[in-house]
């Protein structure tokens, strides 16, 4: 057989020289090369080729072997700092795209422009940063129905940056630019301000407009697109995008008057594909009738209520043939000392064994006939007599009828001496406007919303996990947070992200969290831009883990 090659490609273009250099001045020739350590895609190069500030420099791009030429077809203005840009859609041939934008500078006078602009654009859910995303950058005076005047795209990291800025007063934007065509199409494309309207820039300035948290808010509900009937009781849905459920819900079987005929429940999704739900009817569904559903307490994760979409189905006489087996339980961060254990099954339950053969190992002794089980549909609840005992391990040993056999889960039981806090202090907040916070694990299995005035709030009776914390100013008080609007202006309401907050056992982590500066302008950096500290990787926020105990424990 054939040599395997050792591991796939999987790093980006680099340019390895430019000609002519960046910063050249006096410039006179009429093209430009980017020489690459590898080849690349050749139309990747071509449609991520831009001059920047948009003058209507006409060019055509060439290659010869890994250099990349783009050529000017008209001679360029006199006096004038231009930029030449390979943004980061430019690809190998494996596909693999740049890690950032790559310029070459030029005047065709004595002197280069010499200010530079940084901003960061990061997703206002998970705090992470992308390729890829688009500054808009308008020169007063400035028409924004016209091109922007520079655009600059964000790194891997969510970093942007313009370079050679001649001086004058901007206005900047990130835009969702869908066709690349450098104007805001206002009835299509997401645009968002940053924190000030406009800002002045004097030669030689290096500033940084500080972080953009981009929103994209979901507006659209799901759907169910198609219903399929598998056996008499047995649905199974297909929807147009991943949704929960409350506990409770359930769906409306209803004939074409609205009549309802029974109710079906939601089971699981599908391991392959969570937009496939799987349901089961209380009474069968006949071959002889046609039906429709009507959804109660399904939503996608925005809210959206589950809406219905598709033609009357016709009901079957295939019996439920399905095998019982379990598909998840609750335990995958642990459950807390009074929280029961759920064991979802792929069906109702109709198997005396699932309660008859189940066993509960509480250190060294089993329990055959648990005394507190419940049945809820196709849920075994495994409940405790009050609370989980501390300091014991359990062991659940839960009838699994496909293997059958008894699964075991063993999961982590967080007691109070286990848990720890966060007290989450804010720099520059309003004390006179409403702090509204959101804390996540990791799975989202623990989920915290609040609200807070002072300045400092302390979240206790955490499981030794990692935290996301979200802090956001209610402004208007409308009860969300607003990221502005770009024309006519409003400011984004003042937000903070920090996507790892450790908490130990025992231990309160305190969290500093910093809004941006109020009614001020850019920042002048005095250092180099292009350094990225360590804080700046989480913007505006420091962990400390004091060695206090927390109120629970001290009370004990």
């Amino acid at each position: 057989m054939a040599p395997t090659g050792g591991e796939p490609d999987r790093t980006g273009p680099r340019v390895l020289e430019t000609y002519p250099p960046s910063g050249t001045t006096n410039f006179e020739g009429n093209e430009v090369r980017f020489k690459f350590d590898k080849f690349v895609d050749r139309n990747s190069f071509r449609q991520n080729i831009s001059v920047e500030p948009d003058l209507g420099i006409e060019f055509e791009v060439d290659f010869s072997r890994r250099t990349g030429i783009v050529s000017f077809t008209r001679s360029l203005p006199e006096n004038t700092t231009i930029i030449v840009q390979a943004g980061t859609d430019v690809t190998d041939t494996n596909r693999n795209k740049m890690e950032r934008p790559y310029e070459i500078a030029l005047s065709t006078g004595d002197v280069l422009d010499e200010a530079s602009i940084t901003a960061r654009i990061l997703d206002a859910t998970t705090g992470q940063g992308d390729s890829g995303k688009r500054i808009f950058l308008y020169r007063e005076p400035y028409d924004l129905t016209e091109r922007a005047n520079y655009v600059a795209q964000t790194d891997t990291s969510g970093r942007a940056n313009f370079g050679y800025i001649a001086e004058g007063t901007y206005k900047a934007f990130w835009v969702d630019d869908i066709n690349r065509n450098r104007i805001w199409d206002r009835n299509r494309e997401r645009a968002q301000p940053f924190r000030f309207e406009t800002f002045d820039v004097a030669h030689g300035d290096s500033m940084d407009l500080g972080t953009l948290y981009f929103s994209a808010p979901d507006t659209v509900a799901p759907r169910i697109e198609g219903v399929g009937l598998l056996s008499e009781k047995r649905l199974r849905l297909r929807l147009s995008e991943k949704v929960t459920w409350r506990p409770g819900a359930f769906l409306s079987v209803t004939d074409t008057l609205e009549n309802e005929i029974t109710r079906a429940y939601p089971l699981y999704e599908s391991e392959d594909d969570p937009t496939v739900v799987f349901a089961q009817s209380v009474e069968p569904l006949g071959e002889s009738q046609t039906f429709t559903l009507k959804p109660e307490g399904f939503t996608d994760r925005a809210g959206n209520r589950l809406r219905v979409d598709f033609s009357p189905f016709s009901g079957s006489a295939e019996p439920d043939t399905t095998i019982l087996r379990t598909v998840f339980h609750n335990a995958g961060s642990g459950l807390f000392p009074d929280e029961a254990l759920e064991v979802a099954y792929t069906k109702f339950i109709d198997d005396n064994n699932v309660v008859d053969s189940l066993q509960v190992v509480a250190g060294d002794q089993v329990i055959e006939n648990w005394p507190h089980v419940e049945l809820d549909r196709h849920i075994l609840r495994i409940i405790p007599d009050e609370s989980w005992e501390s300091g014991i391990r359990y062991q659940f040993r839960v009838w699994n009828p496909w293997e059958e056999d008894r699964e075991q889960i063993e999961p982590d039981i967080w007691q109070r001496n286990q848990l720890g806090g966060i007290e989450i202090t804010m720099e520059n907040d309003d004390p006179d406007v409403l702090n509204y916070v959101i804390l996540t694990d990791r799975e989202e299995s623990i989920r915290v919303d609040t609200t807070f005035a002072d300045g400092t709030l302390l979240i206790d009776n955490l499981p030794p996990l990692e935290y996301k914390i979200i802090v956001f100013e209610d402004v208007n008080e409308n009860g969300r947070w607003d990221p502005g609007i770009v024309d006519p202006y409003e400011r984004p309401e003042p937000y903070a992200i920090r996507r790892s907050v450790p908490v130990r056992e025992g231990f309160t982590s305190e969290v500093e969290m910093v809004f941006p500066p109020r009614d001020t302008g850019p920042e002048i950096i005095e250092d180099d831009p292009d350094e990225v500290s360590e804080a700046e990787e989480e913007p505006g926020e420091e962990i400390e883990i004091i060695g206090g105990e927390t109120e629970e424990n001290r009370n004990e």
